[in-house]
């Protein structure tokens, strides 16, 4: 089993994070536990649910992965369309991608970038995988809200990736079993993912002398260079492109003592946009520096310490990471490199659950401590009566040095969390965007 600890660095000045990880284990859920969702065109279901390959063959259960779907259309057609089911659904990233194999009966037209070229965008993570393909456009419809001609990428299996791209790794999540989705739905913070307090860092009128990577590429044949493109053209934020409801999302999932078999819950579209979304007077705000906020943990407290340079390790939401991941700092085990689950060295393993406590801190200065437990993911993944589970409350990770404090989607069970996004109008009384609360 890997975990993804997916901070993209982008030229060392662009943050964006997300997505989770895919276990080894085979097994089909039995119960679900199931949260009340609404009609409303504004929210659209989401399931822990092991994701797309669970009871497959050579597939396993995908733990902690809220999935949803989409509908997928050529630009102007209502038939020529397909929806594509396990999107995992990413707090931490910004975009639409999808599996080329998901969408192979559509013929979606190209995006081109600054120099007249099609446009090729690269994800790269922190665990040396990545992800690359073309930038597409297409009409995409999730719940009841639907975003026109929405940039997207498309994951190739194509073997022309730029090793600017690849860095030397062969971890290229170019298929279902790898990436254990058929794609990311990335509602992040941001409305593209160059863009950056602000402004967008690929695009030409930034000011850079030469186009950051891994991000945006051209190719000539066989050999693909780092390209500039315009910020209406790059992969985009869905939620932006809606008409209304557009200026952030709230998560809404059940809560989960120890583990479930699956959770139903709701991803709702705009903040303070409908009476469905009115951010609650009692919510705590976090404000961001970085698009991150900090982390008080065991005497450390992981932020941005540097605001120019955006300097420090810093703390982020993300539902596209399975677990809660932090730097080891209160000593707990680690899960052995082989194991029934396959290899779980990045997870912890203590001999009994430990009860743990941090503090978030928001950078206008407010605070609020959580409490979370840390369970053992060998017990976790390979005892009987919680192998099949797919919601796991208890489930932690240590983090690659420099990355910090990732509050993965054990910490959104049982709160409803919501997050704006940069440049987008907010209610009235709230911040400046982006920031996230619950």
């Amino acid at each position: 089993m890997r975990n993804y600890i997916v901070s993209i660095l982008v030229a060392g000045t662009l943050l964006v994070a997300g997505c989770g990880g895919v276990s080894t284990t085979s097994s089909t859920s039995s119960t679900t536990t199931s949260s009340a969702g609404s009609s409303t065109a504004n929210v659209m279901a989401i399931s822990v649910n092991g994701g797309p390959t669970a009871g497959q063959l050579d597939g396993g259960i995908y733990p902690n992965g809220a999935f949803a779907s989409a509908t997928i259309c050529v630009p102007g057609s209502t038939s020529s369309c397909v929806t594509v089911n396990g999107l995992l659904v990413d707090t931490g990233s910004t975009g639409l991608r999808v599996l080329q194999s998901a969408i192979s009966s559509l013929n979606l037209p190209g995006v081109n970038a600054s120099n007249g070229s099609a446009a090729y965008d690269c994800v790269s993570f922190v665990d040396d995988s990545y992800m690359w393909g073309p930038v597409e456009s297409a009409d995409v419809t999730l719940g009841g809200e639907k975003a026109s001609s929405l940039p997207l990428q498309v994951i190739s299996t194509s073997a022309n990736v730029p090793s600017s791209c690849s860095n030397g790794s062969s971890l290229n999540e170019n298929t279902l079993n790898t990436l254990g989705a058929n794609g990311i739905l990335g509602v992040g913070s941001e409305p593209t993912d160059c863009y950056y307090e602000g402004a967008s860092v690929c695009s030409p009128t930034y000011g850079l002398s030469s186009a950051p990577y891994p991000a945006y590429y051209t190719c000539s044949g066989t050999s693909c260079s780092p390209a500039f493109i315009a910020t209406s053209e790059q992969v985009t934020n869905p939620v932006v492109k809606f008409p209304t409801d557009n200026n952030g999302v709230i998560v809404e999932l059940p809560a989960v003592s120890g583990s479930a078999a699956s959770l139903s819950g709701s991803l709702i579209f705009g903040i303070g946009t409908e009476s469905n979304n009115a951010l609650p007077s009692s919510a705590t705000v976090f404000t961001m520096t970085c698009d991150e906020f900090g982390t008080t943990f065991e005497g450390h407290t992981y932020g941005i310490t540097n605001a120019t340079t955006c300097a420090g390790e810093g703390s982020f939401i993300d539902s596209g990471s399975n677990g809660l991941f932090f730097p080891n700092v209160a000593n707990l085990p680690t899960c052995p490199t082989e194991t029934a689950a396959g290899d779980l060295s990045s997870f912890y393993c203590p001999a009994s659950t430990e009860s743990l406590t941090a503090t978030q801190l928001g950078a206008s200065g407010t605070s609020k401590n959580v409490s979370f437990s840390v369970q053992n993911a060998e017990s976790l993944f390979t005892n009987s009566s919680t192998e099949a589970d797919a919601a796991f409350s208890g489930l932690d990770g240590t983090n690659p040095s420099g990355v910090g404090f990732d509050w993965g989607l054990p910490f959104f069970y049982g709160i409803n969390l919501y997050s704006s996004i940069d440049g987008q109008s907010v209610p009235s009384g709230a911040p400046a965007a982006p920031w996230w609360a619950y």
